[in-house]
């Protein structure tokens, strides 16, 4: 109910793969994707466009006021460009089918990673809590391309594990080009451990993919760098759909450490500032961490990375999908029990989507505006999300300068199956 009937039931005229599959269609036919005109001219004929689409176009507000075009990477839309020989209604059908039959394979794909049995009380405990996380839900209902990311990090990981590591490298390319945001912190992963195959493999097919991107438009003679630097100013400008400021109506949809901080300070640039200053502190410490141990522990790194990944940049709730990663690590891998009730206290707040319930909750006068409009709703209530996400990030760090963390490894010794951890 919660994902894809409540996208096939409202989302299928308007979703988050309408504007990726329109530009990937603009690209394949050398025009530019970056274009509100091209995303006019495109429109799919069984797709009935919004009244406000031509206006909003013609004032220069389309970008800002409903996010499309996309600034996605000319990768994303080279990988999406298959799906634009199908009709709009055939594509997303298609792409639904994908995605949630991709969501229901990745939890059990992550037990197989951990060497986990299936009749194991945790793992079914584990399928039990992943198959629950809100985000996954909001992105299989709006068909965000950051699900099949998300599961295609996973699957990386199952095929490195089952000693398949070019098509793991395979994986992790089509994950980057995809969503390079969701799916960096695994490649960064790969390149510290020196896992060379893997990261090469996954470095060199993104560049191919990116040199087809650019190469079609070249020969297209089409301007696109200054659309897609336009593109992105015009999402990112105050009170657009991008702002993390309460300048955007539904800036509590966000994750990001900006979020937080602008709260706190009440300055944009202050909060970016503080916020790549942070992620910048939290990704050195992880990277020592990682150095100083000389045995690795995959599933902790892994986990620690894709939590990290989330704070500097912009980043919405369906994103933090990336916390089936560290879910499984303190259901799956640790033994002792105080890590593993402390990494899961402060995922749980993603079971449901707080912040769009507490905002619906206060547009329908069921909080009383004295509270909806303190400075400590505005501030630590609202972007909760923003600020538990900095809170695990830090506490999987911890967990990672230990010495011993009571963990049954599996993740990263690709060269032999482990045996199953035994309860």
């Amino acid at each position: 109910m919660r994902g894809p009937v409540r996208l096939v039931r409202t989302g299928m005229t308007w979703n988050d793969f309408l504007s990726p599959y329109i530009q990937a269609k603009a690209w394949a036919q050398g025009k530019d994707p970056y274009s509100a005109q091209s995303l006019i001219l495109l429109w799919p004929p069984d797709s009935r466009r919004p009244s406000w689409v031509v206006p909003e176009a013609a004032a220069g507000v389309l970008e800002m006021k409903r996010g499309i075009p996309t600034p996605y990477p000319l990768t994303s839309l080279v990988t999406l460009s298959p799906f634009t020989v199908l009709s709009w209604s055939v594509a997303l059908r298609l792409w639904i089918a994908i995605n949630v039959a991709a969501v229901l394979l990745t939890p059990f794909a992550m037990v197989s990673i951990c060497g986990v049995g299936l009749l194991d009380f945790r793992a079914r405990l584990f399928l039990a809590v992943a198959f629950a996380l809100a985000c996954l839900h909001t992105g299989l209902g709006t068909a965000n391309p950051a699900m099949l990311a998300v599961c295609l990090t996973v699957a990386t990981v199952w095929a490195e594990r089952i000693g398949r590591e070019k098509l793991a490298g395979v994986f992790l390319a089509l994950a980057v080009c995809l969503k390079p945001t969701v799916a960096a912190g695994l490649l960064l992963y790969y390149l510290v451990r020196r896992r060379w195959k893997i990261a090469g493999i996954a470095c060199a097919a993104t560049v191919v993919v990116g040199i087809v991107g650019v190469t079609r438009l070249a020969l297209a003679g089409v301007p696109w760098v200054s659309s897609y630097l336009e593109n992105t100013r015009r999402i990112f400008a105050p009170g657009a759909l991008a702002d993390f400021t309460k300048a955007d109506p539904s800036w509590f949809n966000m994750i990001n450490a900006q979020v937080f901080f602008y709260g706190l300070v009440g300055k944009a640039s202050v909060a970016n500032l503080l916020s790549l200053l942070l992620a910048a502190a939290l990704l050195g410490c992880w990277f020592w961490l990682c150095r100083r141990r000389p045995t690795p522990s995959g599933s902790l790194e892994i986990s620690a990375v894709s939590v990290l990944i989330l704070i500097p940049v912009y980043h919405r709730f369906y994103d933090a999908s990336l916390l089936i990663w560290p879910l499984a690590w303190s259901l799956l891998f640790v033994r002792k029990r105080l890590f593993a009730v402390l990494t899961l206290a402060t995922i749980f707040p993603f079971l449901v989507p707080g912040a769009a319930l507490l905002d619906k909750l206060a547009l329908a006068g069921r909080i009383p505006s004295a509270i909806a409009n303190g400075w400590w709703w505005n501030s630590i209530v609202m972007p909760h999300e923003a600020w538990d996400l900095i809170l695990l990030a830090m506490l999987l760090l911890y967990f990672m300068s230990r010495d011993s963390v009571g963990e049954s490894e599996a993740v990263g010794n690709s060269s032999k199956l482990e045996a199953a951890i035994k309860p």
